[in-house]
């Protein structure tokens, strides 16, 4: 039996477009690598560590090639969002039980939803495949071929998303863990409704109203990522800013992963989410 894994994670790049105020957040370096060089045991680094990029020789080096090094946010690309991101006393991303990221589930079909589009409750019961109770959920709305260096307005202020009875469904459906290819798991539009992006997002009621000819629904009011809230309160594990290869697997049942790297004390934590198939 063969094994085959499909990456449903989204490219990561200089600069990608991130919420408001946060475009510069991530960027990608390269330094020329000429060598290493030992502190030694009490030099001004920590004893036994490593300078590189001294000019020393050293085997395993060789001069003139290249060492990456990345700054950025932890909500960046697919990435996992710990209940201590939202929940005082929630748990880091390195504390969540490796079982909850991992496991069989369905890779459902939402691309119809379009600009703005309401996931809800009646969405997620008549899905295909059908979602069982402790299945890990992936929905493709489609969203994620907005991710690019010329559409990320379009990726951040008008992705469809989930509405609160969604996320009551998923909770009393006992899902092990959702994601998605939206930016963020509560609906584009809440957030240009309350604080604190609401002040800081004014464009998105404006494109609202232009194309609408009324202010954003009191319907997308609740409390602020309330929908994210509930779910990491209830042990359900949320995966934004899915992509890559998912529209080859949509609508079909498999096993599926999102590992994130082992940081303690962290809120976020960038992953890879795979679906893993046996053929």
């Amino acid at each position: 039996m063969a094994t085959r894994i499909v990456d449903l994670s989204q490219e990561i790049w200089h600069g990608i477009a991130m919420w408001p105020r946060l475009v510069s957040d991530v960027q990608i370096r390269k330094v020329t690598f000429s060598g290493v060089r030992s502190t030694g045991w009490g030099g001004t680094n920590h004893p036994g560590w490593f300078d590189f990029g001294q000019p020393y020789p050293y085997a395993r080096g060789a001069p003139g090639t290249q060492v990456g090094g990345w700054v950025g946010h932890l909500h960046a690309g697919t990435h996992l969002e710990a209940p201590k991101y939202c929940i005082p006393d929630g748990i880091a991303t390195d504390q969540i039980p490796l079982e909850k990221l991992w496991g069989t589930g369905v890779i459902i079909d939402m691309r119809k939803k379009g600009k703005w589009g309401k996931i809800e409750a009646a969405d997620f019961e008549k899905a295909t495949p059908k979602i069982r109770a402790g299945d890990f959920v992936v929905v493709n709305t489609g969203w994620h071929h907005q991710l690019t260096p010329d559409k990320g307005y379009e990726y951040y202020h008008n992705y469809p998303g989930l509405m609160p009875s969604a996320a009551e469904w998923l909770i009393k459906k006992k899902v092990k863990a959702i994601s998605g290819t939206w930016a963020a798991i509560d609906h584009s539009l809440h957030f240009g409704v309350l604080e604190p992006l609401g002040k800081n997002m004014p464009e998105l009621n404006t494109d609202y109203k232009r194309e609408k000819g009324k202010d954003i629904p009191k319907e997308f009011s609740w409390r602020y990522e309330g929908v994210l809230e509930s779910l990491l309160r209830a042990g359900v594990s949320v995966v934004n800013m899915a992509g890559g290869d998912i529209d080859s697997v949509t609508g079909q049942r498999c096993t599926l992963a999102a590992w994130p790297f082992r940081m303690p004390d962290t809120d976020a934590a960038m992953v890879r989410l795979v679906a893993i198939f046996e053929d």
